[in-house]
């Protein structure tokens, strides 16, 4: 048996058409990434829409398990491993008590955690928050005014919500620093995590996905068009990301520019850095606990 079967084959035991494994974020640190990479293995099952959000109170929890199930109806039978990623589960204090409903409804799930640098995990969260039109302040200004930014990169507090319901056993961190320069090998860790064939040769494996400066940006109008579409239709990611749009059609919508500010990397002042740095450093003190030897803390901590 390969090591993190038996785990997988209790959750599976629950049910066949529930995922034995879940990619719990964060934000902007590459989920999209792996989620491509995986379900590009032949042993792996991801639905096609990213960002399911079941466990999510706010979003998509009230739509009850049966609906869950129907997003893995089509995973082959004996599949070892079915998965979804949702960067929401790694949202708090925004979202609380997902950890609570994730042990409740998967008590064997693994977990896949992927971390970055914190300080440029929020550029690029800021970054996405203005393509989205709900960021106008500089970098300097919001990273203090907007406390997500700073909560969505405190790693060690997120893993914590897990460790109260999970064994650690159960989880693995993964950095988006390896998955980009040591993909090959940072994959195979996370194949023998799951208990799976450790491919050479996945299709997707040279690709990078989704990243936040290849997004488009759009005015009111569009925004809220898609923020409706999402919640009416969540399973249906290809009509509320706005894609189907035609272009001519998105720029008569309201298209807008990147605010100048924005527009490109904007260093932090030094005196924003080290106030930043000051929220993150006894984090990532504490998340060294849970990585892998010769972490080094992003020159953090």
């Amino acid at each position: 048996m390969r090591p993190g079967q038996a785990l997988l084959m209790g959750c599976s035991e629950t049910s066949s058409r529930l995922p034995n494994f879940l990619i719990i974020g964060a934000m902007k640190a590459g989920t999209t990434s792996l989620y491509h990479y995986l379900g590009s293995h032949r042993q792996v099952y991801l639905p096609k829409t990213k960002e399911l959000d079941y466990f999510t109170a706010e979003l998509n929890w009230g739509r009850g398990l049966p609906w869950y199930e129907r997003q893995f109806a089509s995973a082959p039978h004996g599949l070892p491993a079915i998965g979804e990623a949702s960067t929401s589960y790694t949202k708090y204090p925004r979202f609380t008590g997902v950890p609570e409903r994730v042990a409740n409804t998967l008590p064997g799930v693994r977990l896949i955690y992927v971390v970055r640098h914190p300080i440029e995990r929020m550029y690029s969260h800021y970054r996405h928050n203005v393509t989205l039109g709900e960021e106008t302040r500089s970098f300097n200004e919001a990273v203090l005014k907007n406390r997500s930014y700073t909560d969505y990169s405190l790693y060690a507090l997120q893993v914590r919500q897990y460790l109260e319901r999970f064994p650690q056993e159960q989880l693995l961190i993964i950095t988006s620093e390896n998955l980009r320069e040591a993909r090959q090998q940072t994959i195979q860790t996370v194949c023998e995590f799951l208990g799976i064939e450790k491919e050479q040769n996945l299709p997707t494996l040279h690709q990078e996905f989704y990243t936040t400066a290849a997004r488009p940006t759009y005015g009111l109008v569009v925004r809220s068009f898609r923020r409706g579409l999402k919640t009416a239709f969540p399973s249906r990611s290809h009509l509320w990301r706005g894609h189907f749009l035609p272009g001519i059609v998105k720029e008569s919508l309201g298209r807008r520019r990147i605010p100048e500010q924005a527009a490109g990397q904007v260093a932090l002042s030094d005196a924003t850095k080290e106030q930043v740095e000051e929220l993150l450093r006894e984090d990532v003190r504490r998340l060294r606990n849970y990585m892998a030897d010769g972490f080094d803390g992003w020159g953090i901590a």
